[in-house]
């Protein structure tokens, strides 16, 4: 395969390029479609190894976890040792954690192949999305992030419904194990597809971080996320508490590495200089963090409480990540500011989140387009709010930090993902002790009524705040 060497090129990629681009497109769209399938498969998992919730919780939580822990040293990782060898080196990983998990026959295998199986996703995308300037010529890159962009959309949406299709047709003696098996041939697929068709030619640069710096990032997340999915499925031993402590001495030994690399940082300095992206944060924090949560409890609900099976479940809930895709699209054309459709968004999510939370009480398996509905329009309001909070925090930062400010906005959502699900299931297993699981799952839906009521009233005290300077200003 040959490089493209001229910036004016316009014509499609050679048909190598195509197929290299097309292992990029499956390795996204496995990174992304995991965790939404992962969800429609807890109660068959649960069912048949006999866990609680504190244990569904450490296992729905692995992947997020390393994910979120290690994409950014896996981008650097991607600097210094080549993307096509990274990319490999992820996708042989996701492949064995896939096969540890389909034969898994407890808890702790399964925990452990989830997080073999993080380790692989977490160097699958960052890759995915550095290659493309090398893929493409700079004329026809914007067309290939789009692609990019609408497969982890199309993912997310198929993952439940794939996953239900999967549980439904497997025999009864694989059930959820068959999920592991698909994924392991998908990702060896794309394997076998990128050793064939991506360039040898990667060069070693010389950066890619440093040691230190990076494992204190990743110790950060560690000592902070992990307690909550040890603790409840542990009994809160004294050692979770040492671990969430030690969050503290980690995060002053980053700081001052970060300090004395500067603009060469992990997460350069100057990103927190800019107003608009500490806000962003704080929205990540408080709204975009909501919904993985709910949406793994939600299945648990379903299929535990009102019977449905793994398809009518993926059928349900399918119109969220829909909703997501619809939500992005109208977002990039409404004539508003940013921080203007951030408050719409949070607070259409804040009420989806009341609707939902009436419907639930009264659900029978007979009536389940109120939360059908409901569904699509808490996966709108994300769309709109998602896409509006990235905007925001990209918008004021300098092209020099752009690159990291993604970076970090990537690896802020996939904390907050991983830190929802442990918290709604820390919820929904306090309240299901006192509770039947329908109001045990309204229970945990306060959580994400608050956070997101939150940020809501965040986004509109900063929405006045922007007024009245504007008056003061045009005064």
């Amino acid at each position: 395969m040959k490089l493209h060497d001229s910036a004016d090129m316009v014509a499609p990629a050679p048909l190598p390029v195509a197929r290299g681009f097309s292992a990029l497109l499956i390795g996204m769209a496995l990174s992304v479609a995991d965790v939404s399938m992962m969800a429609i498969a807890m109660p068959g998992i649960g069912s048949d190894l006999g866990l609680g919730t504190g244990m569904l919780a450490l296992i729905a939580g692995a992947y997020p976890l390393l994910v979120a822990m290690l994409l950014l040293p896996a981008g650097r990782a991607g600097d210094r040792f080549g993307r096509r060898r990274v990319f490999l080196v992820g996708g042989a990983l996701f492949v064995l954690g896939a096969l540890v998990a389909a034969v898994a026959t407890g808890p702790s295998v399964l925990a452990g192949a989830r997080m073999l199986q993080g380790i692989g996703g977490a160097a699958l995308a960052p890759q995915a999305l550095a290659l493309i300037p090398r893929l493409f010529a700079p004329a026809a890159q914007s067309g290939a992030f789009a692609r990019l962009a609408m497969t982890a959309s199309f993912a997310s949406v198929c993952g439940p419904l794939v996953a239900g299709m999967l549980l439904v047709a497997a025999p009864g003696w694989i059930g959820w194990r068959a999920i592991f098996l698909v994924e392991a041939g998908l990702a060896l697929a794309v394997m076998l597809l990128a050793a064939r068709q991506l360039d040898h030619d990667d060069q070693v640069a010389g950066g890619g971080g440093r040691p230190a710096e990076i494992a204190s990032f990743a110790a950060i997340i560690l000592c902070l996320v992990a307690p909550l999915y040890v603790g409840p499925a542990f009994g809160w031993p004294a050692p979770v508490f040492l671990m969430a402590a030690a969050a503290l001495p980690c995060a002053a030994l980053f700081a001052r590495l970060t300090a004395r690399a500067g603009p060469a940082a992990l997460i350069p300095p100057g990103l927190f200089q800019v107003p608009s992206f500490r806000r962003c944060l704080a929205f990540l924090f408080l709204a975009v963090s909501a919904p993985p949560g709910f949406f793994v409890v939600l299945s648990l609900v379903l299929q535990g409480e009102r019977g449905l099976s793994p398809l009518q479940t993926g059928l349900v809930t399918a119109g969220f990540p829909a909703g997501v895709v619809v939500g992005s699209w109208i977002a990039g054309r409404l004539p508003l500011h940013a921080m203007a459709r951030v408050a719409l968004g949070v607070g259409l999510l804040c009420a989806s989140f009341v609707l939902i939370r009436a419907i639930l009480p009264q659900l029978t398996a007979q009536s389940l387009w109120p939360l059908r509905l409901g569904m699509l329009a808490a996966g709108l309001s994300m769309g709109l709010t998602v896409t509006s909070v990235m905007q925001l925090g990209m918008s004021g930062l300098p092209k020099t930090l752009a690159g990291a400010g993604a970076g970090a906005i990537q690896t802020m959502q996939q904390v907050c993902m991983a830190a929802s699900i442990a918290l709604s299931f820390a919820v929904y297993g306090h309240a299901l002790a006192t509770r039947p699981g329908l109001e045990a799952g309204s229970m945990m839906l306060w959580l994400q009524i608050t956070s997101t009521g939150g940020a809501a009233l965040l986004a509109v005290v900063l929405l006045r705040g922007r007024l009245l300077y504007y008056r003061k200003d045009t005064a």
